[in-house]
């Protein structure tokens, strides 16, 4: 009876809803879905065009040609300077050491003239990497030729000569190999080997072979030191076939990740030393681990596919991969301490991670679906880049420390000569957005960005 009676209390309720609903109609008044909220991006959310990235990297590159004047000039009179006559009073012109030096972040600038060579047959990248090193290579001669006779004793070729660390030749050695390979040049090629002895046999090293430095403790570890000497290893690997290089290059991979690699983080403390190993603090700092993936990415692009000990580097560089997109901010920026979120937004680890995990959606190392937190990057790293080609809210030069107030407060600038980092990572988004395996869709409101592989597509 009591069923009954809730049937009717029902179907009495149903009845009157839809009447008043056909009286709403009539009256003109809708019923319809709640409109969803849209989403309000701090960075763009879009799927850039290989022209909008291409731009962005040209901007960098133009600011950079503008400012290497590859010459020298008398520091007391502003004449150009021949190489005819010694003048202890050469100095590169006003404005232009930091964009010529020999130096580590210009390594990284010049492997990315390579990489842009080969993704976008632009000739202006090349052309400028063999103008560096033609000039270099004319300019040391000369103030080496003034040192040897007690003219000088500082100028700035100084650490290129007396290398005494692997900031001193390995990432510009590196890039120096890359450029051997298309234009082969017995200069480059008689230092490239003088790089070759200094890292394989002079570099201080612990006693099992790691590469390591005497400062700021003894037997300190940095895990800057693998992309200082990975990539020229594995490119003099390539350059030469000598196994030795290859065999090199994965020890140190293998061996500086045993001190320095957290597994459960997946993230790379910043240094380690032997008076503190038991129970060193870690500081995952953004750059630092940003040269280690993109060494590792590196180091898998030339070594051969069944070389020992490269399933390690391939299971070490997919962990770091994977703990890094976790970390990416919302803005599709990295944060200086990477597990430290009130530490601020920086570029040139940002511009790294982008770079690696692109280049591993393109190599097939890791899972296209990483290909969306490569393009979310991108579009933060676009906005930090002027128009007249600086780079903003890069973090000056950053050495091993062991407090957070030291890595809090790093300063900051447009003006670092960084830039390398976000047109390497520009080069391997081109390659991205041109890849034929995959199909990126664009996002529509409320939805996301998917890079799909083509042939799951067309099984369909």
């Amino acid at each position: 009876m009591n069923n009954k009676v809730s049937l009717k209390k029902h179907l009495v309720l149903f009845l009157l809803l839809g009447c008043n609903t056909v009286a709403f109609s009539q009256l003109g008044i809708g019923i319809s879905a709640r409109k969803p909220a849209l989403p309000t991006y701090s960075t763009p959310y879009v799927i850039p065009t290989v022209k909008d990235v291409k731009n962005i990297v040209d901007r960098i590159q133009q600011r950079v040609e503008k400012n290497s004047l590859f010459y020298l000039v008398d520091s007391i009179n502003g004449q150009t300077i021949s190489y005819s006559q010694p003048n202890k009073n050469a100095i590169y012109p006003q404005g232009a050491f930091y964009f010529i030096e020999w130096s580590y972040p210009n390594g990284v600038s010049l492997s990315a003239c390579n990489d842009l060579y080969e993704t976008t047959n632009d000739t202006t990248y090349f052309n400028y990497a063999i103008r560096f090193f033609d000039f270099t290579f004319k300019a040391m001669p000369y103030f080496r030729t003034m040192e040897e006779n007690g003219l000088i004793r500082h100028h700035p070729y100084k650490k290129m000569i007396h290398m005494a660390a692997l900031d001193h030749c390995g990432a510009i050695g590196a890039a120096l190999i890359k450029i051997q390979k298309r234009y082969p040049d017995p200069r480059f090629r008689e230092w490239i080997d003088t790089i070759a002895d200094y890292i394989y046999n002079k570099q201080y090293r612990l006693r099992d072979r790691t590469i390591a430095r005497q400062r700021p403790q003894p037997q300190s570890l940095w895990a800057d030191d693998l992309y200082m000497c990975i990539p020229f290893l594995a490119q003099m690997g390539s350059l030469t076939g000598d196994k030795k290089y290859y065999e090199d290059a994965v020890r140190q991979v293998v061996q500086l990740s045993a001190r320095l690699f957290d597994q459960q983080t997946g993230l790379y403390d910043h240094g380690w030393n032997v008076n503190s190993a038991a129970d060193d603090p870690r500081f995952y700092w953004g750059r630092a681990n940003g040269w280690c993936i993109m060494a590792m990415a590196e180091l898998l692009s030339v070594l051969p596919e069944n070389f020992e000990g490269r399933d390690k580097v391939l299971a070490l560089y997919r962990r770091h991969a994977q703990a890094l997109v976790h970390l990416q901010d919302g803005t599709g920026l990295w944060h200086n301490l990477l597990d430290q979120p009130r530490s601020y937004l920086e570029t040139s680890a940002s511009a790294i991670f982008v770079y690696s995990i692109a280049k591993g959606v393109n190599e097939g190392w890791l899972s296209h679906i990483y290909g969306s937190a490569a393009l979310a990057g991108w579009n933060a790293l676009a906005t930090k880049v002027t128009e007249s080609g600086e780079v903003c809210d890069i973090v000056e030069g950053t050495t091993l420390a062991h407090d957070n107030v030291y890595y809090f407060n790093r300063g900051k600038s447009c003006t670092t000569n960084f830039h390398g980092t976000v047109m390497r990572a520009g080069s391997e988004i081109i390659r991205l957005l041109n890849n034929p395996r995959f199909v990126i869709e664009s996002p529509v409101p409320n939805s996301t960005i998917h890079v799909k592989l083509r042939a799951d597509i067309q099984s369909k």
